[in-house]
C-alpha cells in the first residue's frame, strides 16, 4: 500500500534503539517503525548537518537481509515512483542509487540524465534496447532543511 510521506507526521518520532532491534532482532521492526526511523531523523541535528547513519544504507547490512528489505520496503511504501505524484521517498540521493541497484537493476541500464525540479529528482536510465526508463525520487526533505 503506498502512502506518501508527510513528513512532520515523523517529526519527534525517530527512535535511537531501533538501530539496536535493526541489529539483534530485524523481524521485531514493521515498515511503519522502519518509516519512523527514517522519516523521523530528517527532525535531528546530524540530518541537517548531512550526517547519514550507517544503518539507513541498504549497502551497511547484507545483501538480501531482513534489514535491507525493511529499507526497500518502507521507501516502497511511498510510491511507484513512475511519476513526480508518485516519487519514491529518500532521505538522501545515495538512496536513490541503492535503490536503483537492488530494484531496477542499474547494471543492465545506462544513467542517461538526471534532473530536479521542485524537489523530485528524475533519473532517466537507458536499456540495452535504446528505451528510455524514468524513475522520479522525492528528496524534498534534504532541500528543505538544507543540502
Amino acid at each position: 500500500m503506498m502512502k506518501k510521506v508527510n513528513y512532520s507526521e515523523y517529526e519527534g518520532k525517530y527512535d535511537e534503539s531501533i538501530k539496536e532491534r535493526l541489529e539483534k532482532d530485524p523481524e521485531s521492526v514493521d515498515v511503519e517503525t522502519m518509516r519512523a526511523f527514517l522519516y523521523g531523523y530528517t527532525f535531528t541535528k546530524e540530518y541537517a548537518k548531512g550526517e547519514i547513519p550507517d544503518e539507513f544504507s541498504m549497502d551497511y547490512w547484507e545483501e538480501f537481509s531482513p534489514q535491507e528489505k525493511l529499507i526497500l520496503e518502507a521507501i516502497d511504501s511511498t510510491g511507484d515512483g513512475k511519476t513526480p505524484e508518485t516519487a519514491l521517498c529518500v532521505i538522501d540521493v545515495h538512496q536513490e542509487y541503492e535503490y536503483i541497484q537492488r530494484v531496477v537493476r542499474l547494471s543492465v541500464l545506462q544513467l542517461v540524465r538526471q534532473s530536479v525540479v521542485d524537489g523530485i529528482d528524475c533519473l532517466e536510465l537507458k536499456d540495452y534496447d535504446g528505451r528510455i526508463e524514468k524513475v522520479y525520487f522525492d528528496i524534498s526533505r534534504r532541500f528543505e532543511v538544507g543540502y
